[in-house]
């Protein structure tokens, strides 16, 4: 199977909710392990129906998917373990993207508050989730316990639900993007910050406030260049032999 192409997104790139985005449409933003991460669900003619596991004997207990939060991990595991639509999700190229998964318990739910919101994305719209109709639910990729994982009805009112992993449901694949946020002069003034640990004893002012204004427009409230190369110029300053 190949590796997932996963492309982080800068957050001025992020789009309104509901638009293109990396192969499919962009869902919202949460966290996963710490991390900010932008969701992306796929289009709708991408979804299908199938069972959370298909193997005949006895029940699935694939334990390394109960994350409730990280799919890709759940996804995999399940596809380790011989989940047929698992496999098909990983390996999935759309819009020339990889990297799909079958969403975690909560990532459904981020679908549900964000989305549902989104006109394209209700009842009649051309994005409209299969499960729009009170017979159908979406499958997520966390497991509940042998033979049994969490599924969501994607309505407004409806909350998260558990069923045997026969059952045949909906997926919609999604992928999550790591979010790059660019530090702004606020950042970079703040504790923990290239210039906040800078000791000012050793050079002037003047030395100083003329290298910030090459890299900080204060203001747009904007950092501009690499820290890198501040941080050298600073350093510079600091040893006596910086020309500004």
């Amino acid at each position: 199977m190949r590796a997932p192409h996963i492309k982080p997104v800068a957050e001025r790139e992020l789009p309104g909710l509901g638009h293109a985005m990396q192969g499919g449409y962009y869902a919202g933003r949460y966290y996963l392990h710490g991390e900010e991460r932008a969701l992306v669900v796929a289009p709708r003619e991408l979804e299908l129906p199938a069972q959370w596991w298909d193997r005949p004997g006895p029940r699935a207990n694939v334990r390394a998917a109960e994350s409730y939060i990280d799919g890709l991990a759940n996804t995999r595991a399940m596809a380790e373990a011989g989940s047929a639509i698992a496999s098909r999700v990983l390996g999935m190229v759309i819009g020339g993207q990889t990297g799909w998964h079958i969403p975690a318990r909560d990532e459904l739910l981020v679908l549900q508050v964000n989305l549902l919101q989104v006109e394209r994305f209700q009842r009649f719209g051309d994005q409209a989730f299969s499960g729009a109709s009170c017979s159908a639910e979406y499958w997520s990729s966390t497991q509940k316990a042998a033979g049994s994982a969490w599924c969501l009805h994607l309505l407004p009112w409806c909350t998260p639900s558990t069923n045997w992993a026969f059952k045949e449901k909906w997926v919609r694949p999604v992928k999550s993007l790591p979010i790059i946020r660019e530090p702004n002069a606020k950042d970079l003034a703040g504790s923990g910050s290239i210039v906040g640990h800078i000791p000012v004893v050793r050079h002037t002012a003047d030395q100083v406030q003329a290298i910030l204004e090459r890299f900080i427009n204060e203001d747009a409230g904007r950092f501009y260049g690499r820290t890198s190369d501040l941080a050298i110029e600073l350093a510079g300053v600091q040893a006596g032999g910086a020309a500004c």
